[in-house]
């Protein structure tokens, strides 16, 4: 009888302690805070990270459920995190500026990628290898692209803008237009429209931007001030589960690149995956010599002005208001993702 007694109490006791493990559970996933992060594309190679370190766990861990939102169409991106409706945002460095300048109360906590990856791209056929050989050409160009990145390649080889023709393009025409040949060149990404012409066996010339003297950065991670203000522990946990979704792709970059391809079937896996080692070869930095991600006054004042002197920025923000370090100089996923940076993603 004893035995029996025994063995129902534990039986009752198991059974409580399921219970209250479930509702410990359901509770901690009460617990968690919703947060989104707008991405500024629609997803690809550049965001496997994100998508990647959501689906290992590591925003979890941190207490946070993660929805990560495309950009949406005909609107102002910056708004929705500027106003607290969403919590973090990643965006072009120009798109940043131009919202900072309209007096939009977001700061930058992370540079996503440190250089402007934008370039000037042909098919080798073309023989336009240098900025000398661009004296009459087309080159598609999108509406939102900044006039002012341009220009250091044109002064290279002793030309104006008013020396090309700029072809407006929407989205996703630029590279057929090129491999057509109804545009000379494009203004796109080194990593991006450059290694898709490649693919369908058009090799090419890239003349980064960045390789003229142009300092600017490329993508940025974001937040709204009040935000950093009120719960900077929401965005340092937001953040260290970032940099360890960063240091998890770096050594699997295909198992990450499935996530992408699974939001956007269209993505092809071994292509977004070959996109996704040249970004981190970008990361190989003097920036990012102590810490991935630090952004300094020098280069977002560069930034600035080049937006300003071509006509793109009505008012100049204030260099201190960009951006703050703080939150990165305090995690050491930071320092650690520096150092593994300096070896190859596999």
């Amino acid at each position: 009888m004893a035995f029996v007694q025994f063995s129902a109490a534990r039986s009752l006791f198991a059974r409580l302690g399921f219970v209250l493990t479930t509702i410990l559970v359901a509770n901690a996933a009460q617990a968690a805070d919703k947060v989104v992060l707008r991405i500024n594309f629609t997803p690809w190679g550049m965001h496997a990270q994100y998508f990647g370190g959501r689906a290992q766990g590591f925003y979890a861990q941190e207490g946070i459920e993660l929805e990560i939102r495309p950009p949406a169409a005909g609107q102002q991106n910056e708004v929705f995190i500027a106003t607290g409706r969403e919590q973090f945002g990643l965006t072009n460095a120009d798109a940043f500026v131009k919202a900072k300048g309209s007096g939009l109360p977001i700061v930058a906590i992370m540079a996503d990628q440190p250089d402007n990856p934008f370039s000037v791209i042909t098919l080798k056929k073309s023989g336009i290898d240098s900025p000398e050989k661009m004296k009459g050409m087309k080159i598609a160009w999108f509406q939102a692209n900044v006039i002012g990145l341009i220009e250091p390649v044109l002064q290279k080889g002793g030309l104006t803008r008013k020396d090309i023709e700029f072809v407006m393009v929407a989205r996703g025409a630029e590279v057929q237009m090129l491999a057509a040949g109804q545009v000379d060149g494009l203004f796109g990404y080194s990593f991006g429209q450059a290694l898709t012409l490649e693919d369908k066996g058009f090799p090419v010339n890239i003349m980064p931007v960045r390789d003229y003297g142009v300092q600017f950065y490329g993508t940025v991670l974001y937040t709204n001030e009040a935000l950093l203000k009120s719960n900077p522990d929401l965005v340092r946990r937001f953040m260290r589960a970032t940099l360890r979704s960063l240091i998890w792709t770096h050594d699997n970059v295909e198992a990450a690149m499935k996530e992408i391809v699974a939001v956007s079937p269209d993505r092809d896996l071994q292509l977004e995956s070959r996109k996704l080692r040249m970004i981190f070869d970008l990361y190989k930095t003097p920036d990012y010599a102590t810490r991935f991600g630090m952004m300094t006054d020098a280069k977002w004042q560069s930034s600035i002005n080049i937006l300003a002197d071509s006509g793109d920025l009505p008012k100049k923000p204030d260099t201190k208001s960009m951006y703050t370090n703080s939150i990165l100089e305090g995690l050491e996923e930071s320092r650690a993702l520096a150092t593994l940076i300096r070896q190859p993603a596999k």
